[in-house]
């Protein structure tokens, strides 16, 4: 027998409203709720570090106290980092954070900067100029100092590679700056494209900040002008304004700029930013024409203390930092933006001194610690190396009609590295003169270096950097060749010996000063007095700045540089060991 369930009407429905109101409870349990909205403004902290120069060693003092050294820096801006309550922290490189920097640094081509403040970039941080699409923490712009050995090695130096230099590294291949770097004023010639990025753009909970960068127009002045020769430098705050302009049309109003151009505060104080305050140098004309939307400039180049306002065109109150040098002091800098404008709506910094007796500070950090000793290791590799060993001592010992062998293998050496048709060589105290002898016996890379001391004119002012100088080439006429020779007999007696290349001449002592000189060839033909020859000498001597013997100087003149002296002594004496070694 079937038997047939007949459900009432009533009970039916009953029974769907049950299911239908346990099925929406489940549901209603798993549904996301929407999230409370943040109040209050954004929060952004930057840590900025102007003209580091390399200083990656200790031995600095600011305000009698030690100061500086990477791992001294390297602690106290970790610790600043770590501690800071901001969503979002950045580490600003407002220039020159290499070039015109320390023997050591310098000699391995700057890349231990470069090395050192990748130690703080996050995972989002790349070599090859993507940087992480705007999520990197470390923002970098260029200084005058970085275009110190031409626009390819500074491209090389932010994007990696060994290119042609042959130097023990730290981190073979070279990486690259793991920094996000900008410059908005600097274009190529060729097409007027920005040589770097203009600015960069982070997302601070919903909130875009922009920062741009640009270098001092006074490059051009400060630079060799074989360094630059591909590149314009526009101005400063129209190039700014430029990408302010385009910015605020996609919504953005908070502006951050990384500016490479300086400023002096009167006096220098601890604490956060104070108004009033005299505050002069040309960084301050140029905020008086920013965009009245630019809040903040972080600036450099001139080495000096300054945290004040100082007014953009339209009148605003613009905060400008400047945290001395040489890794001495950071600025730390906060600022807060209204989440429903996305403007700044404050902004504050402290001038934060790296003491290396502060009591805050834990210790040196271990990887800055651990870069400082491979650099001296590298350096020390470089020092060492073998280029040839001397058969004879090879001396500045003057011979009777003037020249030393010393002073013609470098004279050599600098004509065989430019293809000039001679070549001109001092011996004594002024710039670029030879200043030591080449024992018998093996000779190092050190030893070189001995003999033709570093560009040090500027070294005792300016922190102690170190550079090599290069050799140049110039066009002299036969008159001109003649007067330089004709020196050696001149009363007083010049302080310098003069050796030549390429050049051979006779004198005859006999014959009144100005006059002694009776024959000169090159190339075994005799020289005519109003024909040019390329020659061949030190940077100095091709300005007019190398001692008694440095051709007259017209602005008309044009001088080519070429290799570093070192570099140019050292590939001649590798290739011609049967010359001057056994």
């Amino acid at each position: 027998m079937r038997i047939t369930a007949v459900l009432c009407p009533v009970l039916v429905l009953a029974i769907v409203l049950v299911i239908a109101l346990a099925i929406a409870g489940i549901l209603a349990t798993g549904v996301p709720q929407p999230a409370a909205q943040k109040s209050g403004p954004v929060h952004v902290k930057i840590l900025a570090i102007n003209d580091f120069h390399g200083h990656l060693f200790d031995g600095q003092e600011l305000n009698g106290r030690a100061a500086g050294s990477a791992p001294v820096l390297a602690a106290q801006l970790k610790s600043a980092m770590q501690k800071s309550a901001a969503p979002t922290t950045i580490l600003a490189l407002s220039g020159d954070t290499i070039g015109a920097s320390p023997r050591n640094t310098s000699l391995l081509m700057d890349e231990p900067s470069v090395l050192f403040f990748n130690q703080f970039a996050n995972a989002d941080c790349r070599a090859d100029g993507t940087a992480g699409q705007g999520r990197c923490n470390v923002i970098a712009i260029p200084g005058n100092h970085e275009f110190n050995r031409g626009t390819d090695e500074l491209l090389r130096l932010t994007y990696g590679g060994n290119g042609d230099t042959a130097i023990p590294r730290i981190a073979d291949p070279y990486p690259g700056s793991l920094a996000d770097t900008i410059c908005a004023n600097v274009v190529w010639k060729e097409n007027k494209n920005p040589i770097l990025p203009p600015y960069t753009i982070r997302d601070v909970e919903g909130v875009p900040v922009a920062f741009i960068g640009a270098v001092t127009l006074e490059t051009p002045v400060l630079e060799l002008p074989v360094n630059i020769e591909s590149v314009e430098f526009h101005n400063e705050s129209e190039s700014i304004n430029r990408y302010v302009t385009l910015l605020k049309a996609q919504g953005i109003h908070a502006f951050v700029i990384l500016l490479h151009e300086g400023a002096d505060q009167e006096e220098s104080y601890e604490g956060p930013t104070r108004l009033g305050g005299n505050v002069t140098g040309p960084a301050v004309p140029i905020i008086a024409r920013l965009d009245p939307d630019v809040d903040v400039v972080l600036a450099g180049h001139w080495h000096r203390f300054t945290n004040a306002y100082v007014k953009n065109a339209g009148g605003n109150d613009v905060l400008i930092t400047q945290a001395d040098a040489y890794g001495m002091a950071y600025a730390d800098v906060d600022i807060r933006i209204d989440r429903a404008s996305g403007d700044i709506v404050e902004k504050s910094a402290v001038i934060v001194p790296v003491y290396a007796d502060d009591p805050v500070n834990t210790g040196p950090d271990p990887a800055a610690s651990a870069l400082v000793a491979d650099v001296r290791e590298a350096v020390s590799r470089m020092e060492d190396d073998v280029i040839a060993v001397a058969a004879t001592a090879i001396t500045r010992a003057e011979r009777p009609c003037g020249g030393s062998a010393l002073g013609e293998l470098v004279a050599d050496s600098q004509r065989a590295a430019t293809g000039a048709d001679a070549a001109f060589v001092t011996t004594g105290e002024s710039a670029g003169s030879l200043h030591a002898d080449i024992d018998e016996g093996e000779i190092t890379w050190a030893d070189l270096e001995m003999v033709l001391p570093s560009d040090a004119s500027m070294a005792a002012e300016y922190g102690g950097w170190y550079s090599r100088p290069h050799v140049a080439t110039r066009k002299l006429t036969g008159d001109q060749i003649k007067n330089i020779l004709e020196r050696q007999w001149e009363e007083p007696a010049p302080c310098e010996n003069l050796s030549v290349s390429g050049i051979e001449y006779t004198c005859d002592l006999s014959r009144p000063a100005g006059d002694r000189v009776t024959e000169i060839r090159i190339d075994e033909e005799p020289v005519m007095a109003g024909r040019n020859y390329t020659a061949a000498m030190n940077y100095y001597m091709a300005y007019g700045m190398g001692g008694n013997y440095s051709p007259s100087w017209d602005w008309g003149d044009e001088v080519v540089i070429g290799p570093a002296d070192i570099d140019a002594l050292a590939g001649y004496i590798r290739s011609r060991p049967e010359k001057w070694t056994r």
